[in-house]
């Protein structure tokens, strides 16, 4: 049904206004001569609206109290901006600490692997020494049995 400015005039009515568009709020309120913003939003000029016909004495100063209005400010729109913002600073601080926990664990691991390829090296520098010894302790007995060999070998040839 399309908005008629007069009826409205001729009865006006908290639950009327509330089913207004914007420009039809803006129709009321130039009709009645209250100042506002073209920018302003809709709720702001039907809030002027309410006090004007209240300041008037059109309708009872209990339709201010009861009457349901969005902040005027953007309170909700901050508030939602804000936890959104606190979430993702959250989100990003649970992300460093997974990146940083995530290189705490690649050093440990190359330090344990270092460490792995050292006792490594350490038991195949020891195993090599142990084989050199080895081999020395061999040479020595070889030696040892042909300085033996000779000592019998002359006293056969000479007997």
């Amino acid at each position: 049904m399309p908005f008629n400015l007069d009826k409205f005039v001729a009865s006006p009515s908290v639950e009327e206004l509330d089913s207004l568009k914007k420009s039809e709020i803006v129709k009321v309120a130039k009709h009645y001569g209250i100042e506002f913003q073209p920018l302003m939003r809709k709720d702001e000029i039907k809030r002027y609206v309410l006090e004007y016909l209240v300041d008037e004495s059109i309708l009872p100063s209990t339709v201010l109290e009861t009457a349901i209005t969005v902040p005027t400010d953007n309170t909700f729109e901050l508030k939602r901006l804000e936890i959104e913002m606190n979430k993702e600073i959250r989100l990003k601080e649970m992300e460093r600490e997974r990146e940083r926990e995530e290189r705490e664990r690649e050093r440990k691991e190359r330090e344990m692997q270092m460490q792995k390829e050292k006792e490594e090296r350490e038991m195949q520098m020891q195993k090599e020494k142990e084989e050199r010894e080895m081999q020395m302790q061999m040479q020595r007995e070889k030696e040892a049995r042909e300085h033996e060999s000779r000592k019998i070998c002359p006293q056969i040839s000479g007997g």
